[in-house]
């Protein structure tokens, strides 16, 4: 352990254990601030109930400050899906606070009337109820930038739709050309799946907002100064600017990981919903000269190293990519939090890796699909209108125009000569190319 040091013997120990678990805890922002955060709400709280003392309150407080702000982050070397059900994460935050607060006071470490990690830092706490607490806390402060990285795509969405409200498309079920319809559709239609994904996700994080802090160890309590409960609710609250209630039932809320399990799988479906957009794009963006052709992808970089002039549509591989992670991470929350025994959950630690490289996958994915893939995008209006006039998708507007028998006849025939169905109403004067685009503009309902 270097000497100059702010972390003790538990977090040398935790590190040294755990060495090679993956990213440690200064890696992830959100988290360092919400546990610096439960860490001052938990000092305030022992304060006004007489349980510590002005001076070491006040010294923990600015240390906690000091951390939220991104200082003494190289001290936090705990791999935060750590084996220990998170007790060196706790004790990582309680002896680096512990440390500065002395500094703070102009006090050497271990000099008498100083803070210490477990009885000062740590009071009226648990690892059990202070590290979920800052789990939760953690994705509710990463949430804001979720959400305006999925606004952002769901803006794009619907400007594409306003864009190409009046361009016509054959509607595709089983990959079969099925009825006609618009782009400005199918891009409204895209941007109402992940509008109410989103608003889906914004309810679990809600639901995180409730928390077992105050429990300790188990739920009874045991080991926290007498009305410490009853204000810890209100200094959590002040301390990271939330509306954050505690568990009405003590036990529940240290037993029960539910509300990580919601967390993800909303994340798990956001994230599907955006890797159908992706995939259809995949699809209709195909060449065309040897696919549908009918969409247009920005070209952000060669597609080959050995095929010259090959464009990938790698942006929106990128968001399948991103939800197949996604979706992974997710069964690790499930079997985690299925995993629970007794009256803790000892798997959070994995859990919470998990959620917050869900969160912040997303964050990042998102708007860069906004931007560098839907924003840019085109629709070839000739070639989407080529493809509908020639598929099998007019013959049920055909039916009301002409009747079930004519249209029987003419695809009877479309089969056999191997033309388009309207090519040959065109060619028996049935329906001229501007009735025809009428006839399906009207079938489209927009």
């Amino acid at each position: 352990m270097p000497e100059a040091s702010l972390y003790g013997a538990n977090t040398a120990r935790g590190a040294a254990n755990f060495k090679g678990f993956g990213p440690t805890l200064a890696d992830y922002p959100y988290f360092m601030r919400a546990m610096a955060g439960v860490k001052q709400a938990a000092a305030r709280a022992n304060q006004s109930v007489g349980a510590l003392i002005d001076r070491h309150a006040d010294a923990i407080a600015d240390a906690c400050d000091e951390i939220r702000d991104g200082a003494h982050w190289d001290q936090f070397i705990v791999p935060l899906a750590e084996g220990s059900g998170g007790t060196s994460t706790n004790m990582n935050f309680n002896e680096v606070i512990a440390a500065r607060a002395n500094q703070i006071m102009g006090l050497a470490q271990d000099a008498p009337g100083g803070v210490t990690a477990n009885d000062h830092v740590n009071l009226a706490q648990s690892t059990n109820d202070c590290v979920p607490t800052g789990i939760k806390l953690a994705c509710v402060l990463a949430w804001p930038a979720l959400q305006e990285a999925a606004q952002l795509l769901i803006r794009a969405l619907e400007a594409k739709g306003r864009e190409t409200s009046d361009i016509l498309r054959t509607g595709r079920t089983c990959m079969q050309a099925a009825q006609p319809m618009t782009y400005g559709q199918l891009f409204g239609g895209y941007a109402s799946m992940v509008s109410r994904a989103l608003q889906d996700v914004e309810r679990a994080v809600h639901g995180l907002c409730t928390v077992p802090m105050g429990g300790t160890a188990i739920g009874t309590g045991l080991g926290a100064p007498e009305g410490y409960r009853e204000v810890i609710e209100e200094a959590l609250s002040e301390s990271l600017g939330l509306e954050i209630e505690c568990a009405a039932n003590a036990f529940d809320g240290m037993q029960s990981a539910d509300g990580f399990a919601r967390m993800s799988a909303e994340l798990r479906n956001l994230a599907a919903a955006c890797a159908k957009i992706a995939a259809d794009l995949v699809i209709l963006s195909s060449d065309g000269a040897s696919g549908i052709g009918e969409i247009l992808l920005p070209a952000v970089q060669p597609g080959s190293s050995i095929m010259a002039g090959k464009v990938n549509p790698v942006m929106p591989m990128s968001i399948q990519q991103i939800s197949m992670i996604v979706q992974g991470q997710d069964l690790t929350v499930s079997l985690a939090a299925q995993a629970g025994q007794m009256e803790i959950n000892h798997f959070e630690p994995a859990m919470a890796q998990a959620l917050f490289t869900q969160m912040a996958l997303l964050t990042a994915g998102l708007p860069q699909f906004a931007e560098s893939c839907i924003a840019g995008l085109k629709v070839d209006e000739a070639r989407s209108y080529e493809n509908l006039a020639r598929s099998f998708a007019v013959s049920t507007v055909f039916l009301r125009a002409l009747g079930y028998k004519k249209v029987a006849g003419l695809a009877k025939r479309a089969q056999l000569e191997g033309r388009p169905l309207s090519e040959i109403a065109a060619e028996e004067g049935l329906l001229d190319a501007d009735q025809l685009r009428d006839v399906l503009r009207g079938a489209t309902g927009a």
